[in-house]
This record gives C-alpha cells, structure tokens and sequence, in this order.
C-alpha cells in the first residue's frame, strides 16, 4: 500500500492595497515583478509574476468591492503594514546591480550580514508599508559589511 505524501511549496500571497496601479508599477520596477493574466474576480485585482508564476496577487482595499466573497472577513482598520507577518523573503542574485537599481530608483534600505557564510540581506518597504527581503549569497557580499 502506497501512502500519499505530503508536499508543500509556496505559491502567492495576496496584498491589499488603496493605490492598485501605483503597488503594480512599484513591484514591476524595482523586483521584476510583472503583472499578467488575472483571471476575472469582478474586484479590482492584478497577478504579479515572478517569471511565469503569479507569486502576488494584488487587490484593491475596500469594503465595497466584494473580495470577502471570495477570502472571507477582511479587517479594514488596518491602513499599512505586514500585520502579523513580519516581511516577505525572495532568493536573489546580481547584489550590486540590485542596490544600484535602489539607489537610482531612491529606495531607502537596510543591509544585514550576519558573518562571512551567511546570506547578505537586504530589507525595505513597499508603497503599502509592507517589509520586503532580498537575501543574496555571501559569496555575492564578497568582504562588504553591512554599514553599521
């Protein structure tokens, strides 16, 4: 008798926004983080590839738009933030290609190195105040140290 496994991957999260248009054009310049087909929810929503996976669904904030028909009670109160979770983590490459294009493009940001063999992280916020995490090889960070 086979026993079914259990098997788990990340596939998207949803974020919740009051400027639709300006979230997908943020996400799209400084990740690469395109929007493409949606399918038709009859709310005000955008799915975000990351290559050919939708990795972030993006919907309007608000309360008469009927997305709770489709992912149950929403809090409104909330205006901005990750909420209970604390920031969303990507895989990265192309370090300093990638604190160019923030610098350019005038992202405030934070860099952490734990030490030598540890991933070189970099922290900062999208326009709806959510903590976003580029974590990079070491070997990337060469001898950079974070600023203190």
């Amino acid at each position: 008798m086979n026993e079914e496994e259990i098997s788990i991957s990340f596939d998207h999260y949803l974020l919740f926004t009051k400027d639709l248009e300006k979230t997908v054009e943020w996400y799209s310049k400084v990740l690469g983080i395109k929007p493409g087909p949606t399918p038709d929810f009859d709310v005000p929503v955008h799915w975000l590839y990351l290559g050919d996976h939708p990795i972030i669904h993006a919907a309007e904030r608000s309360p008469d738009n009927e997305i709770e028909s489709y992912i149950g009670k929403v809090d409104y109160q909330q205006e901005t933030g990750s909420g209970l979770i604390d920031h969303i983590a990507f895989n990265s490459t192309g370090l300093t290609k990638m604190l160019a294009k923030l610098d350019s493009l005038g992202v405030d940001y934070t860099e952490r190195r734990v030490d030598t063999n540890s991933r070189y992280q970099i922290f900062f916020f999208d326009p709806n105040g959510v903590k976003i995490e580029l974590d990079f090889q070491a070997s990337e960070a060469g001898n950079r140290l974070a600023p203190s």
